[in-house]
């Protein structure tokens, strides 16, 4: 009787972590979208800005397309760099955390 009351708790505990997972899933992929939302916002007013000077025409100069470009390949270049950094350091840093818990 015991066995399956333990039984029933632990199907209840695992059912709450996964709607908690879900749940926090959910968060992480809302927050991710508006970063997202962020960046494309932000990085689409500093190239504007940087790089639009006039406003004659309805289509960009080749110049003004230029920069534009350039101004979205550079940040492209310093995001994926620093992905990598950052995936690096996280890697380094769980080896160095689980080589510590071996020790102990």
């Amino acid at each position: 009787m015991a066995a399956a009351a333990d039984a029933d708790a632990a199907a209840t505990a695992a059912g709450e972590e996964e709607e908690y997972q879900a749940r926090l899933s959910a968060v992480v992929d809302g927050l991710q979208t508006r970063d997202a939302m962020r960046l494309y916002n932000w990085l689409s007013q500093r190239c504007f800005s940087d790089c639009v000077v006039t406003f004659y025409r309805r289509a960009l100069g080749k110049r003004e397309e230029e920069c534009v470009r350039s101004c979205v390949r550079k940040y492209q270049l310093f995001s994926t760099t620093s992905a990598a950094h950052f995936a690096h350091l996280a890697g380094t840093a769980s080896s160095f955390s689980s080589s510590a818990a071996s020790d102990d």
